[in-house]
Order: structure tokens, then C-alpha cells, then sequence
């Protein structure tokens, strides 16, 4: 059964906001966030509040990009892209407890490579032109199904996914979909889960 990974948004969770929205996330049942935030200069005291309150929802909390922040803050693991470091010096940084998820594009050599270096799941996308990076280069569909016969490790899928082309991506049977605005648009965080949540359910 696929699971919701909720991402942060600098747009979408303000600072002054976020802290109060990741934990509705949390209590509607989500067990994997992403603090994903371009912004030059970090609040690390802001972040290190998210991971206490991702454990004590027995939640986790991944940093976007920044081993060296995740690390000094205690996060429970990096998401890194091909910009970010290689797999496997990220997991000799971190060691071998914290979540390593490698962003692969639509590259299946990319994700062998990210599984035999030691990352804890691979991202694919984006699946659908995405709001949030909309000059991304789409991933086929058949390239998520074409990798499950190959990889060993769970698989994310991300980009323009929502409650509309939900059950595309369904059938593709990820581990985690991954999802910015389809999370806090249009209505409340908890109505907005508890549609995309219903929707899931009724795949099973």
C-alpha cells in the first residue's frame, strides 16, 4: 500500500506558519515529512522543533539537500539530488540508521546505483507537470513500473500529483507518493489528506 510523503514549501508553509501545519499533517496520520526550504539562511532552531514534533507522532522528518544540516540538527535523514553528493559518502557521513532518499529523475541506472551505495528509497519524477518545479522533465509512467523489476528498495514517485490524477499513480504501486500542493490546497490539510487518504483506500 502506498504511503503519503508530505513536503514542505517556502510559498505553501511560511515560516511563521509551518510548524502548526506539519502538525496537522501529523496527527491526520502522515509518517514521513520532508523539510524542503530554498531559502538562503535556515531556522535551525524552527527545524530542530519539526523533528521533535515528527517523534512525537513517531513521525519522521527528512532535510532536503543538506547532509551537513541534518546532520548537525539530528534530523532522521537527507533527501539529496545530483547536485547534493554522492550516495555513498552521504552514508559514510550519516551512518548507517538515517534515511538516505536519492532523487533519480527517470534515470533507472541512477537508482541501481543510489541502491548499491546504500540509499533507504529513490525518487522518481516529475510524473506530472508541477507547480512547484515546472520546468521539470517528466518521468514516464513505465519507467516507475520498469524499476520495481530491478530495485530492492521502497520508491517514491513526485511532481504535479494530486487528488485528480491520484489513481494514475496508484497503479503504479509506489511505496510513497510524494506531494506539496495537493497537501495544503484547496481546502484545510486535514480535508485535503482525508480526500486523497479516501482515494487510496478505495484502490485497495
Amino acid at each position: 500500500m502506498s504511503e503519503i510523503y508530505a513536503l514542505s514549501d517556502d510559498a505553501l508553509t511560511p515560516p511563521q506558519t509551518i510548524f502548526s501545519q506539519i502538525d496537522e499533517i501529523l496527527r491526520c496520520g502522515v509518517k514521513l515529512v520532508q523539510y524542503r526550504s530554498k531559502l538562503a539562511a535556515q531556522d535551525e532552531a524552527l527545524i530542530r522543533s519539526l523533528i521533535g514534533l515528527c517523534e512525537d507522532y513517531g513521525a519522521k522528518l527528512i532535510i532536503n539537500d543538506d547532509a551537513t544540516l541534518a546532520k548537525k540538527l539530528g534530523a532522521h535523514g537527507v533527501h539529496i539530488g545530483k547536485d547534493d553528493g554522492e550516495t555513498a559518502q552521504v552514508r559514510e557521513f550519516l551512518g548507517a540508521d538515517k534515511i538516505i532518499g536519492v532523487s533519480c529523475y527517470a534515470g533507472l541506472a541512477r537508482a541501481q546505483k543510489a541502491e548499491a551505495q546504500g540509499a533507504s528509497y529513490v525518487a522518481f519524477g516529475s510524473l506530472r507537470r508541477s507547480k512547484t518545479k515546472p520546468n521539470a522533465l517528466l518521468c514516464p509512467d513505465a519507467l516507475v513500473q520498469e524499476a520495481r523489476k530491478f530495485l530492492n528498495l521502497p520508491i517514491a514517485v513526485i511532481g504535479g500529483i494530486s487528488l485528480e490524477n491520484l489513481d494514475e499513480i496508484l497503479v503504479l504501486k509506489p511505496d510513497y507518493i510524494a506531494m506539496v500542493e495537493a497537501i495544503y490546497r484547496p481546502a484545510s490539510i486535514t480535508q485535503n489528506l482525508a480526500n486523497l487518504k479516501e482515494k487510496m483506500d478505495e484502490y485497495i
